[in-house]
């Protein structure tokens, strides 16, 4: 059976795979994270044409053995194509098993392998010099993976990104916190851009790991076709300001006009407008289209009352995504009103 790996990029990972692979002298990580090299789990390129090359061989994939009573669904794959790593990760699979049990094939765009063991999951980190999506085949009790690069499978990069996530709140209003509005919508939105043809990349930062400017040149990195920023405002001047309102570069601002038309009319909110402007932060620095989203103010209570709810959430992902998706920004078909009206 075959498949490509969906791909959501996210700080939140990053984070994780980097504790998983630490290997603290306490803890559960038994086995330090070593490369193949130190390791010796690598066994070269596979003979051309001997006996048991499969076709995944002969197609230039890593081959990953698996023990037997390991299925191809309990392999799970995680792409952080913002730190060039992708994770494999294995459970079954004891922390001597790729001691005896190599991996073998090709290395084209993998510039190194390493691996870790903790809690009975063996993890097999691939670090790719470049931005790369993994293509996963499984076959004869192996697991095969390539690295290609997005352009080569898909029509277009869209990244997401929570206005805050992660260890900032953003603006806390009625108890309420801007992030736990921004991530679900976000996290909503990303679901709903996949297509097929659309690459989805999460962003959700962790300003106390990454600044600003670097996660703008991570994010310009990926060179995507889109930038999609959600974010809340806030008016410490009146609490009775309220609308949906867009920011953008120069070359989306007739898109950001007709977006936010469409979601004051479907989100039942007052439409403050778009403009070309950058602000301080991430779009400051950002070389990439975008678009940053203002779903409402939080500071005017009824609003962010009303933006907190999943009922305005899903409203507002749906509207955002059936936009870019298909009517918008991308000529490309879309299966997002196969959901429900927006």
């Amino acid at each position: 059976m075959k498949y490509k790996s969906t791909v959501i990029a996210s700080f939140i990972l990053l984070l994780l795979g980097a504790a998983y692979f630490a290997a603290p002298a306490a803890g559960t990580v038994t086995v330090r994270a070593e490369s193949h090299a130190e390791r010796g789990i690598f066994n070269g390129r596979s003979d051309e044409g001997s006996g048991g090359e499969t076709a995944m061989e002969r197609a230039g994939y890593l081959k990953i053995p698996l023990p037997e009573s390991v299925a191809e669904t309990d392999v799970s794959i995680q792409n952080d194509p913002f730190e060039n790593r992708i994770f494999i990760r294995i459970p079954g699979a004891d922390e001597d098993f790729y001691r005896t049990n190599f991996f073998s094939g090709d290395m084209t765009g993998i510039e190194d392998v390493r691996y870790g063991y903790a809690d009975g999951v063996s993890t097999v980190e691939l670090i790719t010099g470049d931005v790369r999506v993994p293509v996963c085949e499984y076959a004869s009790g192996s697991f095969f993976v390539k690295v290609l690069p997005p352009r080569d499978l898909y029509e277009r990069i869209v990244v997401v990104d929570s206005g805050h996530g992660v260890n900032d709140p953003g603006s806390v209003v009625y108890g309420i916190e801007e992030r736990s509005i921004t991530t679900a919508v976000a996290g909503r939105l990303c679901t709903l851009l996949q297509d097929g043809k659309t690459m989805v990349c999460l962003s959700a930062p962790d300003e106390t790991v990454k600044s600003e400017r670097e996660r703008s040149e991570m994010i310009n990195s990926l060179e995507p076709d889109l930038l999609i920023s959600i974010h809340t405002g806030a008016d410490p001047d009146t609490r009775v300001t309220n609308g949906v309102e867009i920011a953008s570069s120069s070359d989306m601002s007739d898109k950001a006009e007709e977006l936010a038309s469409l979601l004051s009319s479907a989100c039942e909110q007052k439409n403050l407008g778009a403009s070309v402007k950058s602000f301080p932060g991430l779009t400051e620095y950002l070389t990439v289209p975008y678009l940053r989203i203002k779903l409402g103010l939080i500071t005017n209570r009824y609003e962010a009352e009303k933006m907190n709810s999943e009922a305005y959430q899903e409203k507002a992902s749906r509207t955002i995504a059936a936009f870019v998706n298909g009517t918008g920004i991308f000529s490309a078909g879309s299966a997002i009103s196969a959901g429900g009206d927006f």
